[in-house]
């Protein structure tokens, strides 16, 4: 989790926020530079962190295909854990 410690969290966040499903199978379907520009980061830095999370087993291409991306279970279970958090801190 150290990792998401700063702007990789953004940029797995709005990964998350964007999917698009199609045949039960979610990804994002944008651009680089589209995504960059959804969280307001260079493409060049997008590109360090879209590496880092796909060597961190966050994400991973989507069918093998360049600017399509795909959480990961490992992801998948980062963002339960942060939705039980939130949960045990709304009850108090």
């Amino acid at each position: 989790m150290e990792i998401f410690l700063n702007d990789n969290f953004e940029v797995l966040k709005a990964i998350k926020d964007n999917q698009i499903c199609i045949k039960e199978h979610k990804y994002l379907n944008l651009s680089q530079q589209e995504l960059a520009d959804m969280v307001h980061m260079s493409k060049y830095k997008t590109n360090k962190i879209l590496n880092i999370l796909m060597k961190n087993n966050y994400i991973t291409k989507f069918n093998n295909k360049s600017g399509k991306y795909a959480l990961t279970k490992k992801s998948l279970i980062f963002f339960k854990k942060i939705d039980d958090m939130r949960s045990v801190l709304e009850v108090k």
